[in-house]
């Protein structure tokens, strides 16, 4: 009968599949923060993935033609550890430095696929080989052999896939899921082989060790510090608390993927940013509102005003993420409201299967910064927000953008988007005396054409009302649809 040990081949084998595809999903949240665009994320990770499966092809097979055994396998492990040990302790440097020197998303975001994520991808393709050379006894099985070997292992790199994407993501830190990883590697080099390189392995053990000893200590620290971060499906989350210096106010921060998403005051629910302030302008433009919706609020700043405001009127709010939702209640006082109401849905299948209508929309869907989920710009959900809307009633999405055509290629994409289905489109920047620094800048859509001329001064939004703009749109301009939309091309533009 054989022992467990007799298997060590295709534990490897099999445990790799698994490996590499975690490790491909947690570069995914590893990068994202700091490049700020999913699209080109992906394609650098998934190219540089094929790049090393294909230097794989050659040099795994040449490997395992020169030595195929367990010293070899367990050497390639130990290798493979000490590459995503040294992506750990180097990660934060080769982010900041090439996302601040190369300003094009795609380069930037390539550069650093091939630099952190190429090494540990192209150690742990070679294991397969090996050790499928080592369970090959005559040609007359290869097929047997081969075929049970990359089968199984194609079965466990789904395992890995599901796994990292349903369960270990959601519930750990990306740092301290690359530190298991990095262990387990380790662990399973001093399994098939711990004569020639038991030091090493255990210096390797023993750092990993130390590292998670430090970031248990660390989220500690943090906790005491007021600073309180997680991990959803769907982002990095991080809240924290400080003191304005200007006017010695505590202040709370929500930051998703590094990304600062919301500060409010701790004592009161007064909307800080100026940008949200302009989703009042609702009740300036049609004062009989009384039904709205809005599509994502991560700490609810917005929803909270609109309930202090109106007390005649209801608010649903469509957020994916229910992790945000607990945070803004725990952190941000959001309370339970009978004119709230919350679904935790995608937006655009919120809008595709609703039955509800309303008399406006209100919109702040944002990955970050600049990337806005491509889904939700389109021809076909604009035509589905107007088929939403009572008669003669509007829609207010804030974007960011720049008023230079060269950096405002998405602005005008949606501004004609828009236009193509609503009779009165027009756009209020938040911040007009520069045109050249990307800016908040809200556009309306309205069904009634005459909406403007329907406009009286209001004091308190006066101010808004004097930045109205029309868009005088160039031929080149594009209409966003599901069948074509180059967002992140389009708003890529921004950080040339």
């Amino acid at each position: 009968m054989k022992h467990i040990y007799d298997y060590r081949p295709e534990i490897v084998a099999f445990y790799s599949g698994a490996a590499v595809m975690i490790f491909e999903l947690l570069g995914s949240r590893v990068v994202w923060p700091y490049i700020w665009n999913s699209l080109f994320v992906w394609t650098s990770l998934i190219a540089i993935i094929l790049w090393a499966l294909s230097l794989w092809y050659y040099y795994g097979w040449k490997v395992s033609d020169r030595k195929a055994d367990l010293e070899s396998i367990s050497f390639i492990l130990l290798l493979s550890s000490m590459s995503i040990f040294l992506l750990i302790m180097s990660k934060d440097f080769f982010l900041i430095l090439v996302s601040s020197l190369v300003s094009d998303i795609r380069f930037s975001s390539s550069i650093l696929a091939l630099i952190l994520f190429a090494p540990t991808s192209f150690l742990l393709w070679m294991l397969s080989p090996i050790v499928t050379k080592m369970r090959l006894i005559d040609m007359q099985t290869s097929w047997w052999v081969v075929g049970k070997i990359w089968s199984i292992g194609t079965v466990w790199s789904i395992i890995g896939t599901l796994a990292a994407g349903f369960i270990l993501i959601p519930l750990l830190w990306v740092s301290t899921l690359l530190v298991l990883l990095s262990l387990s590697l380790v662990l399973l080099s001093i399994l098939c082989n711990h004569k020639k390189l038991l030091l090493l392995q255990w210096i390797i053990t023993s750092s990993l060790i130390l590292l998670l000893v430090n970031s248990y200590i660390q989220a500690n620290m943090l906790e005491w510090n007021n600073v309180y971060i997680y991990d959803s499906p769907y982002s990095h989350i991080q809240v924290s608390e400080r003191v304005e210096k200007l006017n010695w106010r505590t202040v709370r921060d929500l930051y998703i993927d590094n990304v600062t998403h919301a500060w409010m005051y701790s004592d009161s629910n007064e909307l800080v940013y100026e940008y949200t302030k302009h989703y009042h302008l609702f009740d300036v433009f049609l004062p009989e509102a009384k039904n709205m919706l809005m599509l994502w609020w991560a700490a609810y700043s917005f929803p909270k005003s609109f309930l202090e405001t109106y007390d005649d009127k209801t608010l649903d709010v469509v957020e994916i993420d229910s992790d945000l939702t607990e945070i803004a209640r725990k952190y941000f006082r959001l309370k339970d409201n009978p004119n709230l109401s919350i679904y935790h849905q995608d937006a655009r299948v919120f809008l595709n299967n609703t039955d509800k209508t309303y008399d406006a929309i209100l919109w702040d869907a944002f990955g970050s910064y600049f990337s806005i989920p491509y889904q939700l710009t389109t021809k076909e959900v604009v035509q589905r927000k107007y088929d939403l809307l009572s008669e003669n009633w509007i829609v207010i999405l804030n974007l960011v953008s720049s008023m230079q055509w060269n950096k405002a290629k998405f602005l005008q994409a949606e501004y004609k988007t828009y236009s193509e289905i609503f009779p009165e489109v027009f756009i209020i920047p938040v911040r007009t005396q520069n045109t050249h620094e990307s800016q908040n800048i809200m556009l309306v859509a309205a069904k009634n054409k005459d909406t403007l001329n329907m406009l009286t001064d209001n004091n308190e939004y006066q101010q808004y009302l004097s930045n109205i703009q029309k868009i005088e749109l160039l031929d080149e301009t594009a209409t966003l649809t599901d069948d074509y939309a180059p967002v992140d091309s389009l708003i890529s533009e921004l950080n040339k």
